[in-house]
């Protein structure tokens, strides 16, 4: 998205095309909120009225009951209409391989070299199909992406293999040391780490990649400050030469291109 993007505009984005898919598809606010499982009817007229974006989680329950990728509820209506793409129909697809292709599009058919020198969640899920996970061919985006695995224990921090350069774990943290992701993960509450150590064992077991929006508030000691993000975290299962298990942990950043600091 543009670096420009308000908290408005992303908000304005999300209530256009939430409309737009409930009128193509015939549906009432009260319909769509009994299909996506809220207890109140009135759940999804609220997030239309609102004047704040709602929990990230309600985005990918209205997005699975409606049979759409996560996306093309949060993208950038500007960016979206300077684009030739669609989103791919997931109505028919297993839940599990929904999680996955939440984030493909057409234009995912390209090829990384047409799309750019920062990839997108799309480019990273097509040269993980094209090559089945080999991370011997991932040269051109492994600045990009962080390589973990689970720990042993649900609450600890999970093992961090490799941290691209220009990802957006390095990029907030101002480092693409180990120890300076392990020492953040540190900072998280013990429920969210189990929480991402579960992600990683599932994708790791089922071999069926995951897509999670999420918000962190991420501290910086050093300078008393905090950096608010919101961002879509991918993962997905790939090996090494060896046939060493990895999952690959691929970030963007759904509001704005950096990171907003405030005061500590």
């Amino acid at each position: 998205m543009s670096s420009d993007l308000t908290e408005l505009d992303v908000l304005d984005s999300f209530r256009a095309n939430l409309k737009n898919i409930m009128k193509a598809q015939n549906l009432s606010e009260a319909e769509l909120s009994v299909r996506a499982g809220f207890e109140d009817t009135g759940a999804v007229d609220a997030m239309m009225q609102g004047t704040t974006l709602p929990n990230l989680a309600a985005p990918v329950r209205l997005a699975d009951a409606l049979g759409v990728p996560v996306e093309v509820l949060l993208r950038d209506q500007r960016a979206h209409l300077q684009k030739d793409f669609e989103a791919v129909p997931i109505q028919e697809v297993d839940k599990q391989a929904a999680r996955l292709l939440s984030a493909v599009f057409k234009s995912a058919e390209r090829s990384l070299d047409r799309i750019g020198t920062r990839p997108t969640l799309d480019s990273i899920i097509s040269w993980w199909k094209e090559t089945d996970g080999d991370l011997s061919r991932s040269e051109q985006i492994a600045p990009h992406f962080d390589l973990v695995s689970a720990a042993e224990a649900l609450t600890s921090v999970p093992r961090i293999h490799h941290v691209g350069a220009l990802g957006l774990s390095a990029t907030t943290l101002g480092s693409a040391e180990n120890a300076r992701l392990e020492n953040f993960l540190e900072t998280l509450s013990t429920s969210d780490r189990a929480e991402l150590n579960g992600q990683i064992r599932s994708v790791s077991h089922t071999g069926v990649g995951m897509i999670t929006p999420l918000k962190r508030i991420v501290p910086f000691p050093e300078t008393n400050e905090t950096v608010e993000v919101s961002f879509v975290r991918l993962m997905l299962p790939v090996r090494d030469a060896s046939g060493t298990l990895f999952v690959l942990n691929y970030s963007t950043l759904l509001s704005e291109s950096r990171p907003r600091r405030q005061d500590g």
